[in-house]
């Protein structure tokens, strides 16, 4: 039998009453505590029904730290070897790098920060088990942001991730990691997660694809949260077929994440077969929203973009200007929503509240642990934003939460109005090239005049409104620069046709 739980003061029940909002005088404090106290020891029958349990069965080969040999850009945090032998399946022979807030038995699981570094999954994500059934090799979990909040890698507690494109440029972030280990040729395909871009701006910053899927397509069980109403899990390759092919298989329906019940809407499952019919490029109509092309993309990617359109346009595609007017109010909505999610999660040690289960107790026995003993070794962007979200909550009683997701819902409308007679909207992905280490902020740019925009202006908006969205290589000479291409709601396999186009159209 479990240990009683310890009981509480009158004075911890007047703490806790004012954090929930009660004005409790003395006298109810002392009340309450008494009817409490009486009733926390039935709690211990929980904890011998639903003991921790044991580990998976994992054969998870040779963990360990890489060296800066073995990882000359810094992009993993774990590397090992884990792979179903049994398996045979349309993921067989690729190599592939998981982004390190997503669980695999037997590796430690440190969300990018040094307070979760004891925390060892007993259980795989279901992203992972369905790699490993399509037969893939695991090579690593990848380097991020801390909590996966950033656009750079820098607020890592392992270190930023270098750009293979030129190793004195961020790699991009969240999934930092991910995205160098695919342009560097050590992972065949990648998973990230992206919150407000966080697949999609190392891909473009990396030169690689990032695909960003329909918000619920792929489960989130075995996943930690930034901000669970805006997180999807995506993909990075090289090339649109292999990020699709990775989507086909982690995607999909699990009872453990319900908001995956929209995946059956998608047709994801059947998106790298799909590639086959992509459309003639003088068969597309796109559109171009005014307010990811206005003043804050810089002269160099403004430049190239135009061109990318160019090439499209040579081919007989059709482009038009288009207006999602929303996007420009975006910055603070977006705020709004992850910085009182964040809060949130922090304060109940990151309980999937959300989620049926059943859980991986040990693991998030071991990350409620962590936090609470070494929850001050949180970076300064992490406590900062969370702090924000608290302010929001307790302060202003969440009133700005609820109305930032009203927002997403008109801004879901705006982009469905944009794409009225086009297949699909396409913008700069990200409006600068990578950024020289150390020289931002860290989560927006600046220049001389005091312009302060978010790196990720262009990529928020399709979290926002939960749509489909994949960044492209541009083909041109130089550092990359991504194009990024949005489609409706749950169209998926029509975003990944049109991106195939483009690399197609590119590629000539």
């Amino acid at each position: 039998m479990t240990p009683s739980l310890s009981p509480v003061s009158p004075a911890w029940i007047a703490e806790a009453g004012a954090s929930l909002g009660f004005d409790l005088t003395e006298a109810d404090a002392e009340r309450f505590a008494r009817s409490v106290n009486a009733e926390l020891d039935g709690y211990a029958v929980v904890d011998d029904l639903a003991p921790a349990g044991a580990a998976e069965s994992v054969d998870v080969a040779d963990v360990h730290h890489p060296s800066a040999t073995e990882d000359p850009h810094n992009a993993y945090i774990t590397r090992f070897t884990l792979v179903d032998d049994g398996a045979d399946g349309p993921l067989s022979g690729l190599d592939v790098a998981v982004k390190d807030n997503l669980a695999v038995a037997g590796v430690p699981m440190t969300c990018g920060s040094r307070v979760f570094e004891g925390v060892v999954p007993r259980r795989n994500a279901v992203v992972v088990d369905r790699l490993l059934a399509a037969g893939a090799r695991i090579v690593g979990k990848a380097n991020m942001d801390e909590l996966a909040y950033g656009p750079t890698s820098e607020t890592s507690g392992f270190g930023p991730v270098t750009n293979p494109a030129d190793p004195t440029r961020v790699a991009g972030g969240s999934s930092s990691g991910s995205g160098a280990a695919v342009a560097e040729g050590s992972a065949d395909l990648a998973l990230g997660s992206d919150t407000g871009g966080s697949v999609r701006i190392p891909a473009s910053f990396c030169g690689v694809v990032g695909f960003k899927p329909t918000w619920g397509v792929v489960p989130r069980d075995g996943f930690v949260d930034l901000a669970p109403s805006l997180d999807h899990v995506g993909t990075l390759a090289r090339d649109v077929e292999t990020a699709a092919l990775g989507i086909d298989v982690v995607g999909g329906y699990d009872p453990r994440d319900p908001a995956s019940a929209r995946a059956s809407q998608t047709g994801v499952g059947t998106c790298a077969a799909a590639l086959a019919a992509a459309p003639d490029a003088a068969d597309l109509s796109l559109g171009v929203p005014d307010e990811l092309l206005a003043d804050h993309v810089s002269d160099e990617v403004r430049e190239r973009f135009e061109a990318a359109v160019s090439t499209l346009e040579a081919a007989g595609a059709t482009v038009e200007r288009v207006a999602v007017p929303t996007v420009a109010d975006a910055v603070y909505v977006w705020n709004a929503i992850t910085n009182v999610e964040l809060a949130a999660a922090l304060r109940r040690r990151s309980l999937p509240l959300d989620r049926p289960g059943p859980h991986d107790l040990a693991r998030l026995d071991a990350t409620a642990a962590s936090q609470s003993a070494r929850g001050v070794g949180f970076g300064d962007v992490a406590r900062e934003r969370a702090l924000v979200g608290a302010v929001l909550l307790d302060r202003y009683g969440g009133r700005h939460y609820t109305r930032a997701r009203n927002a997403c819902a008109r801004i879901a409308d705006e982009f469905a109005a944009a794409l009225n007679g086009h297949d699909a909207l396409v913008a700069p992905t990200m409006p600068v090239v990578a950024p020289e280490l150390g020289a931002q902020k860290p989560h927006s740019y600046g220049d001389d005049d005091g312009l302060d925009v978010p790196l990720a202006f262009n990529t928020r908006p399709a979290d926002l409104a939960g749509v489909p969205a994949v960044t492209v290589p541009d083909g041109g000479d130089g550092l990359p620069v991504g194009v990024q291409f949005v489609a409706g709601r749950c169209e998926d396999r029509t975003v990944l046709q049109v991106a195939r186009t483009f690399e197609r159209v590119s590629d000539t």
